[in-house]
Parts: C-alpha cells; sequence; structure tokens
C-alpha cells in the first residue's frame, strides 16, 4: 500500500549502549515500559516496534484521539516488558521482515546493531542520506559520555562546572575526598548513562569522617568499571535545554524546555523554556555544539542540557539521539497544529489511585481537556500505571497559563 511518503520503521532502542553502560535490570525495564507510546509518531504504513505490550485500548485511544487509521500500522510488541534490543525483539517475534518491508529505519538511537542492521538491509537510516560510517558512531558514543561532552564544551571555550573524571573506585574515592575539601558537595554521575540513572550527591561534611563517607557513597554507586564523572554540586535554579536537529544544510532550533526532575532524575519538562538572563548564552552555546557535531557528520535530533544558577549557567550532558521530549513535541504538534510554539508541560507522576485507564481518560474527557476543538488539549501518553503505578501525561495549549492551569486540572483528575 502507498501513502504518498516512504514508511518508516520506528525502532524504539531506548535499551541501547549510546544511552548507558552497565544498566540495571530494573533500568531496562523502567526505559522498555512506556515504550508503547512510539505509536503517537506513527502514520498509515508504518511499523512501530516496541519492548513492552500495547494494549488494544491503548491502540484504540491513539487512534481516536489523533484520527490514525492504527489498522495501516504493523505493531511489533512482545507479550511482556523485554530488556533487550528492539532488533533482537523482533527476531524473536519472527518480524523481521514487517520491518524490512519499509524502506526507512527511524530509530530512538544510532548505535552499533541499528547501524549494522540498515547496512545489511539496504534500509536508509533517517535522518541520513547515506548511511555513516563508523567514525559517526565512534563520536555519538562519545559525546553522549558525560566526560565526552565536558571535553568537547571546554574546547569550545563553554562553560562546565568544575571537577573531573575517574576510571575505578579507588581513584573515585582519592578524587572526591580531595575535590571535597574545596566543596561543599559533588554528585558523581557514570559516565555513560541517561535519565538521571545512577547519579548520586556526595556532602563534604566533617574533614575527619570525609574520607569514610566518601568510601560508604561509592560503595553504593551503580557502575563496573566504565568510569565516572564528578562535578561541584551546584545550588541550580532551572536545567533548560535546548532540542536542535542537524540536517545535511545545517543546524537549526527545534524547541526549548525547562526539565523537571526528582532526586536529580529526569521525570518531565515545561516548553518552551522559561525567559532569563542566560537564555540567548544557552541557545549560543548549543548552535556551537550542533556545529561541531554537524562538521563531524552527525545528522538527527540532539539536545544540549544545562543548569542555570546565579551567576551563570554550565553544560551538563548531551543527548545525541533522539531524547524523551522529542516525542512530546511531535506530538503537541500534532495536537496543535498551527501554535508556534506549542505550549506544553508533561509529567511522569506516581499514584497510589486504583483508578483504571479507561476511568482516568473518561475524567480528562470530563475536563473538557479531549476534544480536537479544545483551547487546552490533554493526553494520557501512555498505558502503563497498572504496570509501574504512574500516570504519564501531556498537556498541549496556546500559551503558558492555560497550561499550567489545565496541568492542575489533569492531577486532580488522576488523582496525583
Amino acid at each position: 500500500m502507498t501513502y504518498g511518503r516512504p514508511s518508516r520503521t520506528i525502532l524504539s532502542n531506548l535499551n541501547s549502549d549510546t544511552m548507558a553502560d552497565d544498566p540495571t535490570d530494573r533500568y531496562l525495564r523502567a526505559m522498555a515500559v512506556p515504550t508503547a507510546r512510539m505509536l503517537w509518531e506513527a502514520e498509515p504504513g508504518d511499523c512501530v516496534v516496541m519492548l513492552a505490550p500495547c494494549p488494544a485500548r491503548f491502540r484504540d485511544y491513539v487512534a481516536r484521539t489523533i484520527g490514525l487509521d492504527v489498522g495501516a500500522v504493523d505493531i511489533v510488541a512482545p507479550p511482556g516488558t523485554a530488556t533487550a534490543h528492539p532488533l533482537d525483539v523482533a527476531a524473536g517475534l519472527g518480524a523481521t521482515k514487517l520491518l524490512t518491508e519499509r524502506p526507512v529505519l527511524d530509530p530512538f538511537a544510532l548505535d552499533r546493531p541499528v547501524l549494522d542492521f540498515a547496512r545489511r538491509t539496504g534500509m536508509r537510516l533517517h535522518p541520513y542520506s547515506a548511511h555513516p560510517d563508523d567514525a559517526v558512531l565512534d563520536m555519538v558514543r562519545r559525546v553522549n559520555t558525560k566526560s565526552g561532552i565536558r571535553e568537547e564544551a571546554a574546547a569550545l571555550g563553554l562553560p562546565v562546572a568544575d571537577g573531573g573524571f575517574a576510571a575505578t573506585r579507588d581513584e573515585l574515592v582519592r578524587r572526591l575526598v580531595a575535590f571535597l575539601a574545596g566543596h561543599p558537595a559533588a554528585i558523581v554521575k557514570p559516565d555513560r548513562s541517561s535519565t538521571g540513572f545512577g547519579n548520586t550527591v556526595v556532602e563534604a561534611g566533617a574533614r575527619e569522617s570525609r574520607e569514610h563517607r566518601v568510601r560508604e557513597a561509592v560503595a553504593g554507586i551503580t557502575g563496573r568499571g566504565r568510569g565516572w564523572v564528578y562535578e561541584e554540586f551546584l545550588p541550580l535554579t532551572a536545567s533548560p535545554s535546548m532540542e536542535m536537529i542537524a540536517e545535511d544544510a545545517g543546524v537549526t532550533p527545534y524547541y526549548s524546555c525547562d526539565q523537571r526532575t526528582v532526586n536529580n532524575a529526569w521525570t518531565g519538562m515545561v516548553t518552551p523554556a522559561a525567559e532569563g538572563p542566560h537564555s540567548a548564552a544557552l541557545h549560543e552555546a548549543a548552535a556551537v555544539l550542533g556545529g561541531r557535531l554537524h562538521t563531524l557528520g552527525y545528522r538527527g535530533i540532539f539536545d544540549v542540557d544545562c543548569g542555570t544558577y546565579d551567576g551563570g549557567y554550565v553544560i551538563t550532558e548531551a543527548n545525541v539521539r533522539t531524547t524523551g521530549g522529542t516525542y512530546l513535541e511531535k506530538l503537541a504538534r500534532r495536537l496543535r497544529p498551527g501554535d508556534v510554539p506549542v505550549h506544553w508541560r508533561a509529567d511522569g507522576r506516581f499514584s497510589d489511585d486504583h483508578l483504571g485507564f479507561g476511568e482516568a481518560v473518561r475524567r480528562i474527557e470530563a475536563a473538557g481537556l479531549a476534544d480536537a476543538s479544545a483551547g487546552v488539549r490533554a493526553v494520557l501518553t501512555t498505558d502503563t500505571h497498572d504496570v509501574d503505578g504512574k500516570w504519564r501525561y501531556l498537556v498541549a495549549g496556546p500559551d503558558a497559563g492555560s497550561v499550567a492551569e489545565a496541568e492542575r486540572v489533569v492531577e486532580e483528575a488522576l488523582g496525583i
């Protein structure tokens, strides 16, 4: 069947070594559970490969919310949550042929399995006009590390927090003890991680007990020898992120947001990022880093995460891949066509309420936030509450005030 544009295989490879080294099973499952959300990106003729079940009620919900003919989309989803790469999941389900029937492979992240699969099958790797070489993959892997982005940012004259790198736990202990002699606290990050996975804050405390306290903290840090970055734990006032698109013609902004975090881990975002004294510098920093990535051959979505504090800002990381916010921005634009920019808020909140998915949808509808003609629209982006206790939602509208009020209504309706 022909739909007027090349059909795609949308690959939810969130469990990729581009994103995290030595991930725990808990992390892998947490990343896999919401991958049915990729259905929001589909168009007729596409194939979507997920890492978790896609319930019929969720498929029906997506269909009626955005007018998608779900019957014209091939969905490859395991019967339970999978911790493998989605290409392996598809192979295990005997569905590889469904993937290769599409001319375009659209992955969440560039990694070795994706690049090898595209080369082997001849599928075009979105958005590259030709398959990238191994040097591009190596660069993507390096800049997705905390040490790699610190090196790139510093080389470009961009600010990073005071800190350093340690390759082993013993080295980390030695370096942290010395570092905390001059800093009240440090944040320790696995060198390759995402969504705040494995981040730990260590306070300096009393000098006489510092080494013991550091050793205790380091002993509990996730990781098996890949190394860690440690940085001054700054009193951040905001965590803005600038998301960009690198195409053959150059680098352009996609959207900006203020990230929401709990215990230094990402949960959601508010867009666009609030204007502040460093806004122009943040956009310029993202453009400078983007220019460097573009020159090195990268094509696609990436973001530059920052932290602002009284007196300045620092670059904290880069996600050289699709991000957790990319599909939200795409969905917000689909819900609010014509808005420039679309204002939206999204989050994933725990709730002990025994509310079922159908009743949650009904409450959002009763609040007047579901109709296509509504001034502000709200959707449940996944159907995972029965699995992980989270309601994940998106609220999109024409201005910040109306979206904030609608989010309050959604939270009240969902009991969060």
